[in-house]
Formats: C-alpha cells, structure tokens, sequence
C-alpha cells in the first residue's frame, strides 16, 4: 500500500502580521485539513503529516530537510508518494494536486 507524506509546518508570519517582506508559512490546521480531505478523493492508501518543526522528523527525513535548506520554509508544505516528491509549496489548486496524485499512484 502506497502512503502519501505531507511535510508542513504550523502556519506563522515570520516578519509579523501584515508584513509587505514576505508572506506566511506553513499552513493553518483548517488548510492542512482541506489538502487531506482533496487527497482522499483519488488516494486510498496510508497519509502521514509531519510537523517539520520536530528536530526528529527533520533527523530522519533528511532529504527533505534538503529541500527546505535550499529552498527555505516556503517550500513547506512538501508533499510525497512512497518518498518521491510530487509537490513543494502551496498547490495552485486542488485539482492540479489531485493530478499530480494521480500521476503518482
């Protein structure tokens, strides 16, 4: 059974609210919420969220933390099938993401 990872982080305004620099990262739990309840439309096996605050998941998930070094935060949410990325960042959309699902199962 195929299991999808979601890599994010509680949503946070690292330049404070309502700042022109740069806007939030991560994700509200009513966000995290809608992105699982769009991937249970087309996947049916397992989906694990990590909190990419926790050092141990960080530790053990050091491909992705690649990703967020070299890309910084906003590359959360990242998003996986059986360890191969298919989305860094926001998606643009719910069905761009439910496609690239698709294309990955």
């Amino acid at each position: 059974m195929k299991t999808l990872k979601i890599f994010t982080i509680e949503q946070q305004t690292p330049c404070g609210p309502g700042s022109s620099c740069c806007g939030p990262i991560g994700l509200t739990k009513e966000e995290l919420d809608g992105i699982v309840n769009s991937v249970k439309k087309v996947f049916t096996g397992n989906i694990q969220i990590f909190d990419f605050m926790d050092k141990e998941v960080q530790k053990k998930h050091r491909d992705i933390l690649s990703m967020v070094i070299s890309f910084g935060w906003g590359a959360l949410p990242i998003i996986s099938i059986d360890e191969k990325v298919i989305s860094i960042g926001r998606p643009n959309s719910e069905e761009q993401l439910l496609n690239l699902i698709k294309q990955n199962i």
